[in-house]
Parts: structure tokens; sequence; C-alpha cells
């Protein structure tokens, strides 16, 4: 049985502490078949992928099964990097395209299908770290602005 503290996957957000949210908690007390994340892990929503629902994990935890873990190859991808392309606009349409449904309230993206998915990254690591520090950088800027207003 995983164990860990619970997080959550956000649209605007990425992960965070399902303590930090301010919701009430109506997961499961059987967590047996929940799923380990780790620091460096990307989480999706398969159910709100085309909306922008995953992220880089900061935190260990567990998610709820409805989520997908992945764990990038870290000598050869910089999942931080990784995130910030998943939640680009022309990557998001390509997430909606490729998700199952009739109606969007049950467009569900699975693995299998994401993994089909190419995606353009520098296959240089370093190139990618200093792009994903690049962007932390300018996250960390707006969070800097918005609290200032």
């Amino acid at each position: 049985m995983p164990e860990g503290e619970l997080i959550s996957v956000t649209i605007g957000e990425g992960i965070k502490k399902f303590s930090e949210l301010g919701r009430h908690d109506n997961s499961n007390d059987d967590k047996s078949k929940y799923k380990k994340v780790c620091v460096g892990d990307i989480a999706y929503n398969s159910m709100r992928m085309w909306q922008g629902a995953s992220g880089y994990s900061p935190y260990e935890g567990i998610v709820s099964p409805a989520y997908t873990v992945l764990s990038p190859i870290t000598d050869v991808v910089d999942s931080k990097c990784i995130s910030y392309l998943f939640k680009r606009s022309d990557m998001t349409h390509v997430f909606q395209m490729n998700s199952q449904g009739i109606t969007s309230d049950n467009w569900n993206l699975k693995y299998p299908a994401l993994s089909e998915i190419e995606i353009m990254v520098s296959p240089y690591l370093a190139e990618q770290h200093k792009i994903a520090a690049f962007l932390s950088r300018i996250d960390n800027l707006i969070t800097l602005q918005q609290c200032k207003a």
C-alpha cells in the first residue's frame, strides 16, 4: 500500500499538496490502489489533460488512481522542462485531439494514447535544464508580482 501525503494535480498550478488546497477530503479511506509519486515525476489527470491538468512533482506523495504518473528517464529528459511543454496551448490541443470520449465531460487521455504523441524537445539535456530553470524563474517573478498587487 503506498504511503505518503495526498497530492493533487491542478489545472492552473500543477501539483499541490492536497492540504494546501483548502478542499474537503473525499478520497477513499482505502488507499491501496493509490499511486506513488516521487520528486521529479509528472502526474496528470487523464480526464483533464486537455485542459492542462498536469505537473512536475516537487513532492513525494500519493495520488488518486484516476491520475497517471510518468517517471521520466532523468539522464534523457528534464521532467520539469517536459512539464512546461505539456502546458503549452498547442500541446493541450494535441492532448484534446487524442483524448477518447463523445463529449468534453468524458474525454480521457490514457497513457497508451499519450505514449504515441511525438513531442519536440531539445536532445541536449543541458539545454532542457536551462529552459526549465529560465521558465521557473519567470514563474517565480510572476508569483512575486502577484503578491505585490
